[in-house]
């Protein structure tokens, strides 16, 4: 009997041997031969790596080089005499600057083991659980993320001062307002500024996290809890990420550190730079020297994340993976689940919400409670007050476009983590997230600015292009740290799959790639869009004259004795950010294809 033939084989060269047209009449099938997977550069072509590295050294390394360049050569940027020169490093080891960049350490550490402490749990139960109310989740985070970070420090300082609605309500706590107005509330709030960026890391990676693995450790006996300590590893890349971006982005906060820490006399390394440069005459060496060493933090959560990950490999998604199913939670767990879920909610939203609608309403710069729509109306009828607005929207929509492109090259070429490239990526996007936006944009005044760009005809400084590029450049690092927990666990064989059957690079990479992380780029998509519509130190540095964007007409009205006017604006801005974030949820929901929603997000019981 003659044995049955096997399917063809699969060579390991650079070519990949598949059947092509069967010959006429009896004989052997005629074979050809289709080049093997480039991998993600024969998406982009040849050109496309060397264009992505020249942008990023362009509009990263230049402006973040400019501004640490600036702090040990003055006289470069026509900002001293001297050449070469360690006396404002000296300055920023010693005094009160010392001080400053102290607790901006140790605060941006517990605020990002505060964030993921409760970001995580918050992702597990939207995503594998039966929480009342799920769906609503993720609004809820992007609404948080919406949210300037002065917004929610001015709610907690109205609510707990001493003539405050806690006080007028009859609540004497005095112990509040010491634990709030000091270390305690600015790592608490820093920390809640951290949860959204915890959330959407570890719920992309949740997406591609199938049911096998738990499946196989129940059938072994092993009880919930030990089967989330397996399945802790697996997250890993997400969860240092998470802790990276959450380091990174309280370091360099300035609103908390311009309001609530302030107020309370407790000094932060941001407004101890923004003071450099605010005062008259302004040092803007010893800023960059400031902010140099606030880049070299970085190098703290990096080496621990290099540390953990280092031999380990994370790819778990491939054309087996099942889909996950939801845990039912029993009727106790689902109101604490739920009851939980909620105080993080009303502790993040409720109280700067009730601060901002309640200033807004006010139509005497607060001398009294009556309430009012007279800020409104004036926000509606005066000239100037709503194009600011419009052109936040376009430049929020055009840079989250960029940057999402971007962001996920950036996200595959960190999940290679054998490459020195890289490695020398990653410390690249980490810094500049820890460069603070005030000496992030300084360095594309400096670096921009130069008389060499206009020899060569190229004038970008004060002009919308430079801000656009400007918010891209400081969005990307956040993205490709929110996109590396989904792309580190794709196997390339989701993408040969397509191409044995004959596909093209772009056709493969659409049909067995995209799918999978659609839902991520979505999310990362609404990331880029909120943090750029409210955007304020880059604006501030960067914006086109005459044409301001949202956060410069609130500044304008909040410190021209507008504050009423500017609050409502504040309140308008980010109801229409969060109609801006439902419509892309909706349209995402409605339009894309259901295996798309099956694949790509978190699975619904």
């Amino acid at each position: 009997m003659l044995a049955q033939a096997g399917p063809p084989q699969v060579t390991a060269t650079r070519n990949v041997v598949v059947p092509g047209p069967a010959a006429a009449g009896p004989g052997t099938p005629r074979w050809r031969r289709l080049p093997a997977p480039r991998g993600l550069t024969a998406l982009f072509g040849r050109l496309g790596m060397p264009l992505f590295w020249a942008a990023l050294v362009l509009f990263i390394l230049v402006p973040c080089a400019s501004s640490i360049a600036l702090a040990i050569s003055p006289r470069l940027f026509s900002q001293g005499t001297q050449w070469f020169t360690l006396s404002y490093l000296g300055q920023a080891f010693s005094g009160s600057t010392a001080i400053a960049i102290t607790n901006s350490l140790w605060v941006s550490a517990a605020a990002a083991a505060l964030g993921l402490a409760i970001g995580f749990p918050i992702a597990w139960l939207a995503g594998r659980t039966t929480l009342p109310g799920r769906r609503f989740v993720a609004g809820g985070m992007w609404l948080v993320l919406l949210l300037p970070s002065w917004l929610p420090a001015l709610g907690w300082e109205r609510l707990v001062e001493p003539a405050g609605p806690m006080y007028r309500l009859g609540l004497n706590w005095p112990w509040v307002t010491h634990a709030v107005m000091g270390p305690a509330g600015v790592v608490f709030l820093l920390g809640l500024r951290s949860v959204p960026f915890t959330y959407l890391a570890v719920t992309a990676a949740l997406a591609g996290l199938g049911q096998e693995f738990e499946d196989a450790a129940r059938v072994h006996g092993a009880s919930r809890v030990a089967t989330l300590r397996l399945i802790w590893p697996m997250l890993a890349p997400a969860i240092w990420s998470a802790l990276a971006i959450g380091f990174a982005e309280s370091i360099s906060d300035f609103g908390v550190a311009a309001t609530l820490a302030y107020n309370s006399n407790f000094s932060l390394a941001t407004y101890q730079l923004f003071a450099a440069i605010g005062n008259f005459p302004p040092s803007f060496p010893l800023a960059s020297a400031m902010g140099t060493l606030l880049v070299a933090a970085v190098a703290i959560p990096l080496a621990l994340q290099a540390r953990a990950l280092r031999g380990r490999s994370y790819q778990m998604l491939s054309g087996r993976t099942r889909q996950a199913v939801r845990r039912q939670l029993s009727r106790p767990g689902a109101i604490a689940a739920a009851a939980g879920v909620g105080l993080f909610y009303l502790i993040a939203l409720g109280v700067p919400g009730f601060g901002a609608v309640s200033a807004s309403l006010l139509g005497d710069f607060g001398g009294s409670y009556t309430l009012t729509l007279v800020n409104y109306r004036a926000l509606l009828h005066e000239a100037g007050q709503i194009g600011p607005l419009e052109r936040s929207l376009i430049y929020a929509a055009v840079t989250s476009f960029i940057t999402v492109t971007g962001g996920f090259v950036a996200a595959w070429l960190l999940a290679q983590r054998r490459a020195k490239s890289s490695r020398f990526l990653d410390f690249l996007l980490l810094a500049a997230i820890a460069l603070p936006s005030v000496v992030f944009a300084a360095g594309y005044i400096f670096a921009y600015n130069l008389p060499f760009w206009s020899r060569l005809g190229i004038n970008l400084y004060q002009t919308t292009t430079l801000l656009v590029i400007a918010y891209a450049a400081s969005s990307l690092p956040t993205t490709a740290r929110v996109l590396v927990g989904a792309v580190s666990q794709l196997q390339p064989s989701l993408k040969d799959a397509a191409r044995t059957h004959g596909a093209g690079a772009v056709t493969a990479w659409a049909r067995g790639v995209l799918p999978v992380v659609s839902r991520p780029i979505v999310m990362a998509w609404l990331l880029v869009f909120c943090g750029v519509f409210l955007e304020l130190p880059i604006s501030q540095l960067l914006y086109a004259p005459g044409s301001p964007p949202a956060s410069i007409a609130i500044q304008s009205n909040l410190s021209n004795y507008h504050f009423g006017v500017g609050m409502a604006q504040a309140v308008l801005a980010v109801g229409i950010a969060l109609a801006a974030v439902l419509i892309v949820l909706g349209g995402y929901r409605l339009l894309a294809p259901a295996g798309w929603r099956r694949i790509g997000g978190a699975s619904r019981g």
